[in-house]
């Protein structure tokens, strides 16, 4: 009974969800070129991360290819180095 209808009538997805499930596929099918360093020392943890500028969405995210500034908030401290971010939080002990 249920043979004929597609996917999306048998969940009911709507136009935003069917559009989530889609940009979830593309991002299995594309894997992310980077680099990921992670380091411990004492209670700070530091973790530099650099990903390809051909990165389905960028470098950071979002399209954005080059970022440079730093964000800061709680235990966290995110410094953009126009192609890589450092990440430096304070880990909980």
């Amino acid at each position: 009974m249920t043979d004929s209808l597609t996917t999306e009538e048998q969940v009911k997805l709507s136009v935003q969800e069917a559009a989530a499930v889609e940009i979830m596929r593309l991002n299995k099918a594309t894997p992310r070129k980077e680099v990921r360093r992670e380091w411990r020392i004492g209670r700070w943890r530091f973790v530099y991360n650099r990903r390809s500028k051909d990165s389905l969405w960028g470098r950071f995210g979002g399209g954005w290819n080059w970022e440079l500034g730093f964000q800061i908030g709680g235990s966290t401290v995110i410094i953009n180095l126009l192609v890589a971010s450092l990440r430096i939080n304070r880990v909980k002990a």
